[in-house]
């Protein structure tokens, strides 16, 4: 049996493989590193002096922005998670910073709350490409599989 679409999202969105952040109003992909915790709502880590934080930052009296993550896979294709990035800080920062590190620890989460910024990103749409196939999937399907074990 081949696993739903909804298993294939999850396990590309885990973090093991690198993505690329595509923000609204900025010019070009940016590169991010990523882990989704077991909500499923993919967390960023970001440089605080880098194009992507700059992009990040919500237009004045906006607590988020809108964002695409992009994941590909030779062989599972390309997953693409569009929703809006909220920067966490405080102790939702540091929970978040021990998910991340749960799925893809990382040297630069030691830097959370200095040089080093977490946002979460909150799904609204998912979509998976495979040659010539898209595939829609319903974003509670895909909040609620688990990943591909093995």
């Amino acid at each position: 049996m081949y696993p739903s679409p909804a298993a294939v999202a999850r396990t590309m969105a885990t973090g093991r493989l690198l993505g690329t952040a595509h923000v609204r109003g900025y010019r070009c992909p940016l590169r991010v590193r990523h882990a989704t915790g077991t909500d499923g709502q993919p967390l960023l880590l970001v440089h605080e002096h880098s194009h992507l934080a700059a992009a990040l930052r919500p237009e004045p009296d906006e607590s988020d922005t809108g964002m695409i993550l992009s994941v590909d896979h030779r062989e599972h294709g390309r997953l693409w998670l569009s929703g809006w990035a909220t920067r966490l800080d405080g102790a939702e920062a540091r929970a978040a910073a021990c998910e991340f590190a749960a799925v893809n620890p990382l040297p630069d989460l030691l830097g959370v709350g200095e040089e080093h910024t977490l946002y979460r990103l909150d799904v609204a749409e998912v979509r998976l490409a495979h040659g010539d196939s898209l595939v829609d999937v319903d974003v509670d399907e895909y909040l609620a599989a688990a990943p591909i074990r093995g």
